[in-house]
């Protein structure tokens, strides 16, 4: 067992000493072995680890952590630490990257690829979805699949298990995140979706030793290591009081795209995928929406930024399809459709006259007033 990962077992159970501080550390002084030594000849602590916490590494339980990590070796998971050829790219470089992961079967190779060429995606969602929202989460991750990309999600009821069947039923590989330890997998019912993940290529990963149950409070920080994996996240439905929201939240400091599946408005299952469309979410208006980012060539950035209408409409009174077209290079069809899903988002208002205009709460996040005329954008 490699001491790196004993060192990070025995911090993490020490308190104020998470993942954030330990990356800090581990920046600072070259590993957590060396930050120990530090912390017991009295030096300094890096910006933003408190004295007290960087005193508990004189205080590490190395036999204890070695013999927990031997029992999980034993329970046939892979102790995968942040020294170990297989740690997943896209984490090193999140805010907060878990310091160990517990994997059950094996990690895509498309996990060694930076985060701006990985072929992963993340598919997440409601766990009481509508059959339109499972069917449409199913059929994405069937076609990224068929493009050779992984799907990510968190195993959850609905849209998550939709997600992985999806992958699976079109041969393609997928992992899931779980919010506990592999021994407590959650929810039950889904131990053999799990199965047949493993037995089709694909990974059960966990930032928990095995023994650990899943708690409500571990499922926001299990979410960051969904969208930490992928080069950009969907959400299929979402209601407003959705953990969803945490997954977007995440995707957004990491720097993913997000994308959203607009829906009916006043349909309660679709309020939180309408409210990020509104935020700047990029639209699904058709499948091919998320599948042209993993097309061959295709650039991992987008062509503009996801908020380009808001920020067009934001200076003037109003603007015609034609305006915005010309300003941000677009055409009239996908103009329309994303037009379309802002104004059933509330974010975009069409006047009587077939001209669009922001909603006043969203001028009212630009503060700006009116000009004469819209921006034009430099062609590319």
């Amino acid at each position: 067992m490699d001491d790196a990962d004993v060192f990070a077992l025995a911090a993490l159970a020490q308190e104020g000493l998470g993942p954030g501080r330990l990356a800090r550390l581990r920046a600072a002084f070259g590993s957590l072995a060396s930050a120990s030594r530090a912390a017991a000849a009295g030096r300094n602590p890096p910006d933003g680890v408190p004295d007290d916490a960087f005193a508990r590494l004189t205080q590490l339980d190395l036999v204890g952590a070695r013999g927990r990590l031997e029992e999980a070796r034993a329970a046939g998971v892979t102790v995968v630490g942040w020294e170990h050829p297989a740690y997943p790219a896209p984490l090193r470089v999140i805010p907060r990257p878990p310091q160990l992961l517990f994997v059950q079967g094996t990690l895509p190779p498309v996990l060694a690829q930076p985060v701006h060429r990985v072929r992963t995606a993340a598919i997440v969602g409601t766990r009481r979805p509508t059959g339109r929202g499972k069917e449409l989460a199913h059929e994405l991750a069937a076609s990224l699949a068929q493009l050779s990309v992984c799907v990510v999600s968190g195993l959850a009821l609905g849209i998550d298990a939709a997600a992985h069947e999806g992958a699976l039923a079109a041969g393609g590989r997928t992992v899931a995140v779980l919010g506990g330890g592999h021994g407590h997998l959650h929810p039950p019912a889904h131990r053999g979706l799990a199965d047949r993940m493993l037995a089709a290529g694909g990974a059960v990963i966990s930032e928990h030793l095995p023994d650990v149950r899943p708690d409500r409070h571990h499922f926001p920080h299990r979410n960051r290591i969904v969208s930490g994996l992928a080069r950009l996240v969907v959400v299929v439905e979402a209601g407003l009081r959705s953990g969803t929201a945490s997954t977007v939240d995440h995707a957004l400091e990491q720097d993913r795209q997000v994308f959203a599946c607009p829906g009916r408005p006043g349909d309660p299952s679709v309020a939180g995928t309408l409210r990020f469309l509104s935020e700047g979410a990029h639209v699904v208006a058709d499948l091919e929406d998320v599948l042209m980012h993993f097309r061959d060539g295709a650039a991992a950035a987008p062509p503009h930024p996801p908020d380009a209408i808001l920020e067009a409409l934001a200076p003037v009174d109003e603007a015609t399809l034609d305006d915005l077209g010309r300003a941000l290079n677009e055409g009239a069809a996908t103009l329309l459709a994303r037009l379309t899903a802002l104004e059933l988002s509330g974010a975009v208002v069409r006047t009587a006259a077939g001209r669009y205009r922001l909603a006043a709460e969203i001028r009212r996040r630009y503060h700006v007033g009116a000009a004469a005329s819209v921006p034009e954008r430099k062609r590319s």
